[in-house]
């Protein structure tokens, strides 16, 4: 479907990619990882044509159409949201018009000409899915958030967060054949999230796809590249996969490293000891040409063990820590809250859920002072001291401060090597911290901002989306930070790796209402799927029979049900029995094939092997033939899986 060859990249004096090559087949779903700066971005621009590669050569299947979510620039910004999304179909929109205009003329004309002309314009707008597409963009508006009587209000009405919703609800109802995301959870809710992890499991195009959300990226990619070293590190499997190869990679590497390090520094005493032995002259230059040949291993040294950083533990507050007490606020005519009640706990780590527009963000600046509010009261308890990140923090970072004078200002109890100390907990390291704001990332103020913050926390956090902008070892180091932390944090985040990490209380917010679940994520959502199956058996038990009697909550599949059940069960199995066996024969070839190249690899680092001008062709020659032949391996094993998936999916309704 794509491949990609020593790709160069360059700005200015900045490398991007240097010699990148990997392959994307024809129906996966890929998984782009890589810090903030790495390039996925520039990469997605260069697949639609926005960027020019500086060497090498990008080629996509013939005919292949690519999406990408992007910022739009609205031509039109009167539309509605609804005409909007179905704007990428003109030619069906034309064949409406058409339609609309001869249905008009035929109300005083049945002139026989002017209704056949009408029979074959219908019959291609039906054929093209005219009559689906209306339907079809309304569920998927309604997926990402929007309520049915949303889809007529012109685009302007709508903030940048939810114009970017029309934008991927427009990218998904087009389903181009390569579909590039990316961050597309960003400006999403949990409850949308989730819709769109499920659409896009179905999707049946290949799928490329950055972000910072784990679990997202577990759930949808089989497969992942990760951009490092200006190059393109490929992996099969999930995320999770992909963490635990990558480790095992990197203990391999400084195996083979040490290993050559030993092999080196033995060589160089040999020279040392005989460089003026006349009897030893020529074993001396062989050596020395050895070492002038052989390829070095490169020490890549792997961030993600070295970043740790433990925040320093606050003062110690009363067991009450604040009580929200009968809270009514409202903005303008809409009433947010009324007679709110809420209490939090010392050493509570609360996590706050619910769509957008219920009133999570209100809820902390609530608690944090931030907001006036028409009733009631907030009340702290003894010795409460409270931090606030909100979501506007960054923009009141100073543009023409350093990193190092950011933090500066606010930690005179720090002495400069424990400031530096702590903004390389932030991965900001030598030079770096001189850099002024102005010229920083998004994902770079936030963690300015987060330095800040927790450099010394107060004894209770209230954060407002504290991952955004943030990769994934930068969310790591603040989950681990946080899961330290021994005051109060109440917090609003999408994450659901995050809140999983941290939260042990989740309050779910939806219509001005509070509902309260002990634990994290994974508590809150069984208990839901459990009361939502409670729900399922009540509602069947309540449905009465055609004899006016409750019908049972199960009823008994009739003979022929379970026959007809029983030979799709048959017919599953014999489907999916030689494509499983034939993934898992590929399986077993593709380790094997890796596990020699592997000792291929190493071998060819050895000087004996290097200096062998027959051995080391023979070598160089076949690691040249496994490298094809594991391409090809996972070319096949790709279309396999999907034979797999398509197989499953045909049999979804059984157990």
């Amino acid at each position: 479907m794509i491949h990609l060859q020593n790709l160069q990249k360059h700005f200015g004096p900045k490398t991007i990619f240097d010699g990148a090559s990997a392959h994307i087949p024809p129906k996966t779903r890929v998984g782009l990882v890589g810090p903030n700066g790495s390039g996925k971005t520039t990469l997605f621009r260069m697949l639609i044509g926005e960027e020019q590669c500086d060497g090498g050569s990008i080629v996509i299947a013939k005919g292949a159409r690519l999406g990408y979510l992007k910022q739009e620039v609205w031509d039109n910004p009167e539309r509605s949201i609804l005409a909007e999304t179905m704007a990428g179909f003109p030619e069906l929109q034309k064949l409406e018009q058409d339609l609309t205009a001869i249905e008009r003329q035929m109300a005083d004309d049945h002139d026989s000409e002017l209704l056949d002309r009408y029979g074959k314009l219908r019959q291609r707008f039906e054929a093209q899915g005219g009559y689906e597409l209306e339907h079809q963009a309304k569920a998927i508006l309604s997926g990402i958030g929007f309520r049915p009587e949303q889809f007529v209000q012109p685009l302007h009405q709508f903030s940048g967060g939810w114009m970017m919703r029309v934008a991927l609800a427009k990218l998904l109802l087009a389903k181009p054949e390569v579909l590039l995301l990316d961050e597309p959870t960003n400006h999403l809710d949990l409850e949308t999230v989730v819709w769109l992890e499920n659409f896009l499991l179905e999707y049946p195009g290949t799928i490329v796809l950055t972000t910072h959300d784990q679990v997202f990226m577990q759930r949808i990619a089989g497969r992942i590249i990760e951009i490092s070293q200006r190059q393109f590190n490929p992996y099969i499997g999930s995320f999770e996969d992909y963490v635990e190869e990558k480790a095992a990679r990197q203990e391999q590497l400084e195996a083979q490293y040490q290993n050559q390090q030993r092999k080196i520094e033995h060589t160089e005493r040999f020279i040392e000891r005989f460089r003026y032995k006349a009897s030893k002259a020529r074993q001396v230059q062989s050596r020395i040409k050895m070492l002038e040949k052989m390829e070095k291993v490169e020490l890549v040294h792997d961030t993600t063990r070295a970043m740790k950083f433990r925040l320093p533990q606050p003062p110690r507050s009363g067991q009450e820590v604040v009580q929200v007490s009968k809270v009514t606020k409202r903005y303008g005519e809409k009433t947010v809250y009324e007679n709110l009640d809420f209490t939090l706990l010392r050493g509570e780590k609360v996590a706050l859920i619910g769509p957008n527009g219920a009133g999570k963000s209100t809820l902390l600046k609530i608690i944090a002072g931030a907001v006036d509010i028409q009733d009631g009261a907030v009340l702290y308890g003894h010795h409460v001291t409270m931090d606030y990140y909100a979501q506007h923090q960054l923009e009141i970072l100073h543009p023409a401060a350093t990193i190092l004078e950011e933090l500066t200002a606010v930690t005179p109890h720090l002495t400069p090597e424990q400031r530096r100390t702590l903004l390389g907990a932030f991965l900001f390291s030598g030079d770096d911290v001189f850099k002024p704001i102005a010229v920083l990332s998004g994902g770079e103020k936030a963690r300015v901002a987060l330095a800040k913050l927790l450099s010394r926390p107060a004894n209770l956090l209230v954060m407002d989306e504290p991952t955004n902008h943030l990769d994934i070892l930068s969310r790591q180091i603040l989950e681990d930070a946080l899961a330290d932390y021994e005051g109060t944090l109440i917090f609003i985040s999408h994450d659901r790796a995050f809140i999983n990490a941290i939260a042990n209380r989740v309050v779910e917010i939806r219509d001005g209402r509070l509902r309260h679940f002990p634990g994290n994520y994974d508590d809150y959502v069984w208990k839901k799927e459990q009361e939502a199956a409670a729900d399922a058996v009540a509602a069947a038990g309540s449905l009465p029979s055609p004899g006016g009697t409750q019908a049972p909550a199960v009823s008994r599949p009739k003979k022929e049900d379970r026959r007809a059940r029983a030979e799709r069960i048959q017919e599953r199995s014999r489907r999916l029995k030689p494509l499983q066996e034939k993934l898992k024969a590929l399986e077993g070839e593709i380790a094997g094939l890796e596990k020699e190249k592997e000792e291929l690899t190493t071998a060819l680092c050895d000087p004996a092997i290097i200096a062998d001008n027959t051995i080391y062709p023979q070598k160089l020659k076949r690691h040249a033939e496994l490298e094809t032949r594991l391409q090809n391996c996972y070319d096949e094993w790709a279309v396999v899986a999907q034979q797999i998936e398509a197989a499953q999916g045909e049999f979804a309704d059984l157990p």
